[in-house]
């Protein structure tokens, strides 16, 4: 599978399939710049469902309205894009006001032992970071919880 392929189904997994557990994404933009960095992709939501009128009157009462994304880069195997990444989704997400995002890179081979020990030690709450490893279907993921939510949701297109 290709590195384009890959994002267009977790694209349409969020927006429309079981991603709509973790949040109600909305917006979708392509190679958006986000501060000094272009992501890949960039997907937008919050965290109130949409309904029937039901469902949606009991949203509205009992469940906190959260801004929240989705981000994605590709070809990064040493992640040294990873530090000004966060950076850019860190301030992004004080100005847009969002309560969490996901950060998805993706290679279409093995990323170095280094990468994936400093991934899976990080345990910031408020981003999640899942490594993509095409080649192999390995998946690894930041030690949080939404880290390791969004490898759940990463592993469906093996």
């Amino acid at each position: 599978m290709k590195i384009r392929e890959y994002l267009l189904r977790l694209e349409d997994d969020l927006m429309t399939g079981s991603g709509r557990w973790a949040a109600d994404f909305t917006e979708s933009f392509w190679e958006l710049l986000v501060g000094d960095d272009v992501f890949d992709m960039v997907i937008l939501g919050n965290t109130r469902p949409r309904g029937f009128l039901l469902s949606r009157f009991f949203a509205w009462i009992a469940l906190p309205n959260y801004r929240v994304a989705c981000f994605a880069y590709s070809d990064d195997p040493e992640l040294k894009r990873l530090s000004p990444s966060l950076k850019a989704i860190a301030e992004y997400r004080e100005k847009e006001e969002m309560a969490w995002a996901w950060l998805v890179i993706v290679n279409e081979g093995p990323f170095s032992k280094r990468a994936q020990a400093l991934v899976e030690r990080d345990d910031t709450k408020e981003i999640g970071i899942t490594l993509v490893d095409l080649a192999s279907q390995e998946i690894t993921a930041s030690k949080s919880y939404i880290g390791r939510r969004m490898a759940h949701i990463a592993k469906r297109f093996k």
